[in-house]
C-alpha cells in the first residue's frame, strides 16, 4: 500500500485497529507489520503518537552495502570499479548543469579538507564529501543513493591511504582540478580527471596494503 501509493508519504496512517480491520488480520499482526516497515525505514513513530509513511533514508543502503561488500568478501578492486563508472558518470553529467553555487560549495569542501591535514578521519570524510556533493550535481537521485552507499567501506580505505607522503595534497590538488574542468562545461575531460583520481587513489590503497603485508610477514 504504501510503495504503490506516492501521495502518502508524510501522512499519518490509521489506527492498528483501523489497518486490522480493513486488512482482515489481528492487531498483533498489525503491530508486527509496523515493526518491519520501522525497521525498514518506510514507517516513523512521531511525538504526539501515531506512525507517519516517510521516505527510506540513503543510509540504509549504506549499511547494506557494507554489510554485504564484508560478507561476501567483495575485494579493493571491485570496489573501485564500481566507484569509478559511478562517480566518472556523475562527473559527466554534472558539467552539463553545473552552477557557480554548486561549484563554491565544493570548493569549500576541499578547503576544508585542505585545512584538516593533522586529522586522518576528518580528511577521509570530507574527501568523501566532495564526491558526494559531486554525486548530487549530476542530477541523477538514484546514482548518487549508490555513490552514498559506498561511503561506509570507503571511509576505511581512504584512511590507511592519507598517511602516504603527498597523499593529502595530491587530492586536494586533484580535487581543484576537478573544480575547474566542470567550470568549463567539457563532460568528457570532467569525467576523464574523475576516473584519473580514482586511478591514483586506488593504486595508493594498493601499494598501502602491500607494504602491510611485507611488514606482516617480516
Amino acid at each position: 500500500m504504501i510503495l504503490n501509493d506516492k501521495s502518502r508519504v508524510g501522512q499519518k496512517l490509521p489506527s492498528e485497529q483501523a489497518l486490522a480491520t480493513g486488512f482482515g488480520v489481528s492487531r498483533p499482526v498489525i503491530r508486527e507489520a509496523l515493526a518491519v516497515l520501522r525497521a525498514r525505514g518506510l514507517v516513523a513513530v512521531q511525538s504526539g503518537g501515531g506512525s507517519y509513511i516517510v521516505p527510506p533514508e540513503p543510509a540504509q543502503a549504506l549499511d547494506t552495502v557494507n554489510r554485504m561488500t564484508r560478507m561476501l568478501h567483495i575485494s579493493p578492486g571491485e570496489i573501485y570499479e564500481v566507484r569509478v563508472w559511478l562517480e566518472a558518470k556523475a562527473a559527466h553529467l554534472a558539467a552539463a548543469n553545473v552552477t557557480d553555487e554548486q561549484l563554491d560549495e565544493l570548493n569549500g569542501i576541499n578547503r576544508r579538507m585542505e585545512d584538516s591535514n593533522c586529522d586522518v578521519k576528518l580528511r577521509s570524510q570530507m574527501d568523501l564529501e566532495f564526491h558526494q556533493k559531486l554525486a548530487e550535481m549530476s542530477g541523477n537521485r538514484l546514482l548518487s543513493i549508490f555513490v552514498q552507499s559506498m561511503n561506509g567501506i570507503l571511509q576505511y580505505m581512504l584512511e590507511s591511504t592519507l598517511g602516504l607522503p603527498s597523499a593529502h595534497e595530491d587530492g586536494v590538488a586533484y580535487h581543484d582540478r576537478i573544480i575547474e574542468t566542470l567550470r568549463t562545461g567539457d563532460k568528457d575531460k570532467s569525467e576523464a580527471i574523475v576516473r584519473d583520481h580514482l586511478m591514483m587513489s586506488m593504486r595508493n590503497y594498493e601499494f598501502t596494503e602491500e607494504n602491510r603485508e611485507l611488514v606482516g610477514e617480516s
